[in-house]
């Protein structure tokens, strides 16, 4: 039975915004925020067997030893500049083609074969002519509204399976 989310973000300053939303689906869950990813081989595997550990923009690596004691299974949530996040580009037009896409992508990860597998993505295309701090808060903002859809099966179902796709211009 899930009784915790392990949550790690690249902002402390998400973290409680995120932890009020998931224990609003479900207020009986334990949110542990209080680690850093290279703390987490502290935690005892009797608490790794009831978690799901949840890394929201750049968290930093995570060991594959570990994402192995993960009950519920570990989850990264972040942006890339890439139409198709599975595919990098061939030829150099579709390599241009990218640079004005974003994609926030939800992926399951770890070693074994039901993870690395994208349970979550938007694209968006871009003007040619958007900034760096826009195209940041574009994908920010994109980012911390796919984590909203999702909120609800990461607080409380077991596994996430489903993959939601969306493409916005």
């Amino acid at each position: 039975m899930l009784k915790t989310i392990i949550l790690l973000t690249g902002s402390p300053d998400h973290l409680h915004a995120l932890s009020l939303l998931l224990r609003e689906h479900n207020p009986g869950l334990s949110i542990c925020t209080d680690v850093a990813a290279s703390e987490l081989d502290l935690l005892e595997p009797e608490e790794l067997r009831d978690a799901r550990l949840v890394c929201f923009g750049n968290a930093g690596p995570i060991p594959d030893n570990l994402v192995r004691q993960i009950g519920h299974g570990a989850y990264r949530f972040y942006s890339a500049a890439v139409q198709h996040p599975a595919h990098a580009p061939s030829t150099a037009a579709e390599a241009a083609e990218d640079a004005a896409c974003l994609s926030v992508i939800a992926q399951a990860i770890g070693n074994d074969p039901r993870f690395d597998a994208v349970i979550g993505i938007e694209t968006v295309t871009l003007p040619p002519d958007v900034e760096t701090a826009a195209r940041e808060r574009i994908a920010f903002t994109k980012l911390a509204h796919l984590f909203w859809r999702m909120s609800h099966a990461i607080a409380c179902e077991a596994e996430l399976s489903d993959v939601e796709r969306k493409r916005l211009n």
